[in-house]
């Protein structure tokens, strides 16, 4: 049964077991809400729940909680990725708070049904917000980590980048995707230190038709049976996600290569220095070659020229290429061309480092602009590799 089926089916048993006959009809699949966030919504007489998804890990313990406003009685359940409904609160006062808490039995995608007292029956209306929480996160160190469990899949670490509050510029919206090539089965973890996210995802198809190109080489059009080989997530209003983690591994550790682009991030005033993170996983760290790029965003009209050093001794590289940094390829006429019409690519004062090998613990890198006379947004490209074992 393929995946599409698969859905299909699971909204078929989720409609007969928690929704009315009248709401049994084409829907979308919900939203996505992480661990730690709040999302509002409104109920009308024609609409009178929402469905909001998150990927749940095996024993996550975790608190769903509804507020009403506006003249609502609140009213919440949980489906199973099967769509079976495994726990509903009770039901709610006028504009009162609803909860429930139930612990995760297995990986999977669970889905929150917010909606009213009655549902079809119910006349009350209004306003609402849902905020997941994960009551039971664990205090580990994953610093050496080799491999990372997500859903059914076994990822091998090729790379792990840390941003930290600094670097993630509130009011901006910030994006990453990562694209697999030459065999790398892409699967990105989130985490946050702050919100306790535990989001893990692999495939996109809105990436489709997207163009990649790696320095020297010839351009790469992502195709539809490239489709479980992507990621993208877009934070439209940052929240208070303090320092966050993103993990990017190739599932049963397949070798490859992969293109990650970091966006939404910026310079704000001429002499501002920022740092991130990155250690390259155990598999990887040896024989993986791992390039970190940063390109003024010519699609905010940025101004920024870029400057990057790796510390802590490292030397400052202006213009990848040349200039000192011929050890890291010209990113110029390489980069991202999106289906949107967003492009991410690179020129001759694109500034870039190469992360040094057979290192395991996290490696820093500077940010600024060469000689701290410029400011604007920009983006990080990163091309790695992730050699077989």
């Amino acid at each position: 049964m393929n995946v599409m089926l698969r859905w299909l089916l699971a909204l078929s048993i989720m409609f007969v077991l928690v929704l009315p006959a009248a709401a049994q009809q084409e829907t979308l699949p919900g939203n996505t809400i992480f661990y730690g966030q709040t999302m509002s919504g409104t109920l009308t007489s024609e609409q009178f729940f929402d469905l909001w998804r998150f990927e749940g890990v095996t024993d996550d313990a975790i608190e769903v909680r509804m507020t009403a406003s506006g003249g609502l009685l609140p009213l919440v359940g949980l489906l199973d990725p099967s769509g079976t409904l495994v726990m509903r609160s009770e039901d709610g006062t006028l504009d009162g708070t609803v909860v429930l808490t139930y612990t995760i039995p297995a990986d999977g995608t669970y889905t929150i049904v917010a909606t009213r007292v009655g549902r079809e029956q119910g006349t009350t209306t209004g306003q609402y917000t849902v905020s997941l929480n994960w009551t039971n996160p664990p205090a580990q160190d994953t610093s050496r980590e080799v491999t990372f469990r997500c859903q059914e899949y076994e990822v091998g670490v090729a790379l792990v980048l840390q941003l930290g509050s600094d670097v993630v510029t509130e009011g901006s919206a910030q994006r990453i995707t990562v694209y697999g090539l030459d065999g790398f089965q892409t699967m990105v973890r989130v985490t946050s230190d702050e919100m306790n996210p535990n989001y893990c995802l692999r495939g996109n198809p809105d990436l489709i038709g997207d163009v990649v190109t790696l320095p020297g080489e010839a351009p790469v059009e992502i195709t539809e049976a490239m489709g479980f080989d992507l990621f993208e997530l877009i934070i439209v209003d940052p929240l208070p996600m303090g320092t966050i983690t993103y993990t990017i591994g190739s599932v049963d550790s397949a070798p490859g290569r992969y293109m990650i682009v970091l966006s939404g991030l910026s310079i704000d005033a001429p002499g501002e220095v920022e740092q991130i993170a990155a250690r390259v996983g155990p598999l990887a760290a040896a024989a993986g070659d791992v390039r970190v790029y940063m390109i003024a965003d010519d699609n905010r009209n940025s101004r920024l020229d870029p400057y990057m050093r790796l510390l802590p001794d490292g030397q400052g590289c202006d213009d990848a290429g040349r200039r000192g940094c011929e050890d890291v390829p010209s990113l110029a006429g390489a980069g991202l061309q999106m289906v949107d019409g967003v492009e991410f690519m690179g020129d001759r004062f694109s500034a870039g480092v190469r992360l040094r090998q057979n290192e395991l613990e996290a490696q820093y890198i500077e940010l600024g602009s060469f000689s701290g006379n410029t400011s604007g947004q920009y983006a990080l490209v990163i091309i790695g590799t992730f050699p077989q074992r």
